[in-house]
């Protein structure tokens, strides 16, 4: 077995950030790696269902508001030793190593304790099955070699809250009020809890020995003494089954399984070793492959086979208290990756925005636009969860929070469903969710064009693009920039995906789909219209700039580009500035655009819009922007990577390196602590698949374009396109494609020496000295 993450001694400042990097989840439940045996700290328990949110209003700032956010379950972990009752297990470890094995998606510990004169020695395993989505199973194997003849073993099952994050203690607080406690003389417990909403969830803890025990004292906390087992290793075991739903406390404790814990282990790993196998990048470096794997390890146990048919989303920081659980556009990096190896768990994801697709027309038509506007921030419902404020740390002040005016999330929500159709091919995705809302997301941003005659142009006014450090122009009482460059970019490719998907349908079911929207001519002309005169705000010559005025603001001293300070807008504020009066970045807007399409594209969207092409491939732009990016948002070093590998490969690799490390190279006070931040980890994934390899799905075929780094080395990767697997190998400058063993379909490849037909038994070979 090996160790993907280890850790080989125990660091209470550092124990937050290791739970988080050692949580894990079947898609369903979500479990903070946090130590049973110390119930005081440093830790943090957390057990999160998925999606499960509570909206019960909160008084902040003077505001009252209902924001929904993922509820932290009871802590049912806790477990703890002693001899005589009174003195119970004060952990100052004689030795400590805790790992994270990516290949069984589970946690194991081993660490030393003593009791009174008694040492032990602690094997723990932790998983949460991925074949049973209710089921969280903990084991203890305590060795010593001069056994005690009797100890005491206490059990809890305890209520907790959601405190975490210090800043946001005004939104979150205590979420579940308990309804009923329950135990039986055999070790289970199980609480009842509800939200204020009236939603229900039930969690029943059966707790087991390998030698007699008999239990005392309420469900919160068990007590048994048992003698020493003869085999000399005591076995505890700690079996959890969570529900969200109103069945009693004490049927779901009749259901917790019976089978060995050898069993329950295989089945969970039986479940997990397929979608591992299958999506797994094959590296010949340990030093990329550990990082590359931890991060493929977290995508895959936040979206899977258990949640599908679940109304679930992609959490920005997993199923955890980071962003309050919610859903951002998060998705639209890992849709690449997941669309190419599991288009169900991307459909499944497509789906939940499908759900909210009339909650974001109504949202449209509050604001005056046509079409459908999702919201920035989404939980249950399709309603706006933005909070109303935020908390500044370094200040203490309460400033508004504008960032629901990131419309660009439609335009990254219809470019999930435009690659989820390339790369299945399934034509009943554009005549269904897809097309639908592809379009609607196209007239919203028609209606919400303005055409400036001075400009003869069509303009998008008062909004935020991804870079969240723009919020308003200095000085101005309302908030929101112009011209947006991502933004306006992206609208023009949603117009045009819209007209396209029309015609990529068969007449009939195109004029059934535009009846069902009630969709006419004259308005997709006016689509047409918009996508060819959207205005482009350039700062300079061959420089697309952030937005319409950001070269008129302020340039920063070159030392706050540097990460020895504080959190800049949090530094900035408490010095009565603004991040807004500058020239500086979290993360890059345009080489967002630059990251997410090809080259060609690119190319081919600006002369839609009558621009030219930049004269020297768009590096000043790129060179321009990189000058005024501070990083310090996660997603930026991915996108860095993505858009510098057709431009500059060695700084393109730079990029993908601290990628790489978003997590496992933070610090201890880090915002790891919340929860991982996973679309930078589906986003090392995409750069190496979708940029360094090439590999794209399109149209016409799977394109093949690779730009691979020297340092990369050899790699093997497998992938879908349009129903059939493919091999991959990149060996010394030569790229080989073939259909996987038992493919029974041909695949059409796309490369710069032309066309390919790959049929099942024939392999692709091209050279890329």
């Amino acid at each position: 077995m090996t160790d993907t993450l280890l850790f080989d001694h125990f660091d209470p400042a550092d124990e937050r950030r290791r739970e988080a990097l050692m949580t894990l989840s079947n898609g369903v439940l979500s479990l903070r790696a946090s130590a049973p045996e110390r119930a005081d700290g440093p830790g943090y328990p957390g057990l999160y269902l998925a999606g499960w949110y509570d909206s019960a209003e909160r008084q902040v700032n003077g505001s009252r508001c209902h924001i929904g956010a993922l509820v932290n379950l009871p802590a049912p972990l806790g477990l703890s030793l002693s001899l005589d009752r009174q003195q119970w297990l004060e952990p100052a470890y004689t030795h400590y190593r805790q790992c994270y094995d990516a290949e069984r998606c589970e946690v194991r510990r081993r660490f030393g304790v003593t009791l009174g004169e008694h040492a032990l020695d602690i094997e723990e395993t932790r998983l949460v099955s991925y074949a049973d989505p209710r089921l969280v199973v903990l084991r203890w194997a305590v060795t010593c070699p001069q056994p005690p003849s009797q100890l005491w073993l206490r059990s809890t099952l305890q209520a907790s809250g959601n405190t975490l994050i210090e800043r946001n203690l005004a939104y979150e607080g205590q979420r579940l009020a308990i309804d009923q406690h329950c135990c039986s003389e055999h070790g289970h417990s199980a609480i009842q809890a509800h939200l204020a909403g009236g939603a229900r969830v039930v969690m029943a803890c059966h707790t087991s020995l390998n030698t007699p025990v008999a239990w005392h004292g309420p469900a919160a906390q068990r007590e048994g003494q048992c003698p020493w087992p003869a085999g000399g290793v005591l076995v505890i075991e700690k079996r959890i089954l969570v529900e969200a739903d109103d069945r009693a406390a004490h049927a779901l404790a009749a259901a917790i399984p019976g089978e060995p814990f050898e069993q329950l282990r295989a089945a969970h790993y039986g479940a997990w070793r397929q979608p591992w196998q299958a999506a797994r990048v094959r590296l010949t470096g340990a030093s990329l492959q550990r990082p590359l794997d931890f991060a493929l390890a977290h995508v895959l146990q936040t979206v899977t086979p258990l949640s599908l048919g679940r109304d679930l989303g992609f959490p920005a920081r997993g199923w955890q208290e980071g962003y309050m659980g919610q859903i951002f556009w998060d998705e639209l990096f890992a849709f690449p990756f997941l669309a190419s190896h599991f288009p169900e768990r991307a459909r499944n994801l497509l789906a939940y925005r499908y759900r909210r697709l009339g909650a974001a027309r109504a949202r449209a038509r509050a604001a005056g636009f046509k079409g459908a506007l999702y919201p920035w921030r989404s939980t249950t419902g399709g309603e706006e969860q933005t909070p109303p404020w935020l908390y500044y740390p370094l200040s203490g002040h309460w400033v508004e929070d504008a960032t629901w005016l990131q419309r660009h999330i439609g335009a990254a929500i219809a470019y999930d469903a435009w690659l989820l159709y390339l790369a299945t091919g399934d034509q009943a995705l554009l005549t269904g969710m897809a097309g639908e809302i592809i379009l609607e997301v196209a007239r919203c941003w028609a209606s919400m064009a303005r055409f400036d005659a001075s400009r003869g142009r069509y303009v998008i006014e008062q909004v935020i693009g991804p870079d969240e450090y723009h919020s308003r122009y200095p000085g101005a009482e309302e908030p929101g920039v112009n011209n947006n460059a991502y933004t306006n970019l992206m609208a023009a490719w949603t117009l045009c995906r819209a007209l396209q998907l029309l015609q990529q349908l068969p007449a009939a079911a195109a004029a059934e789909l535009c009846g069902r929207l009630a969709l006419e001519a004259a308005e997709l002309a006016l689509w047409e219209q918009v996508s060819r005169q959207l205005y482009l705000p350039y700062d300079e010559p061959d420089v697309l700039g952030q937005f319409e005025g950001f070269d008129q603001l302020q340039t920063p001293p070159p030392q706050w580009l540097q990460k020895q300070r504080p959190r800049l807008d949090w530094m900035l504020e408490a010095q009565g500035d603004s991040t807004d009066r500058y020239q500086l970045t979290k993360q890059p807007d345009v080489l967002t655009l630059l990251h997410l399409l090809p080259p060609h594209e690119i190319r081919e969207l600006l002369a839609h819009l009558g621009y030219p092409p930049p004269s020297d491939g768009g590096r000043r732009a790129v060179q321009y922007h990189l000058a005024r990016i501070t990083h310090e948002s996660s997603l930026s070093y991915a996108v860095c990577a993505g858009a510098m590998a057709h431009i500059d490969l060695a700084r393109s690799w730079w990029f993908f390196g601290h990628c790489l490390g978003t997590d496992i190279d933070a610090g201890s006070d880090s915002g790891t602590v919340e929860g991982v931040h996973l679309a930078a980890m589906a986003g090392t994934l995409d750069v190496l698949q979708r940029h360094y390899l090439g590999l794209r799905p399109a149209l016409d075929g799977l394109h093949l374009y690779p730009a691979v780094p020297a340092e990369l080395g050899e790699v093997m990767l497998r992938l879908q396109y349009r129903g059939q697997w493919l091999e991959v190998r990149w060996r010394s400058g030569e790229l080989r494609v073939q259909l996987a063993p038992g493919s029974t379909g041909e695949v059409m490849l796309v490369h710069r020496a032309g066309r390919d037909l790959l049929v099942p038994g024939a392999t692709w070979r091209g050279l890329y000295p």
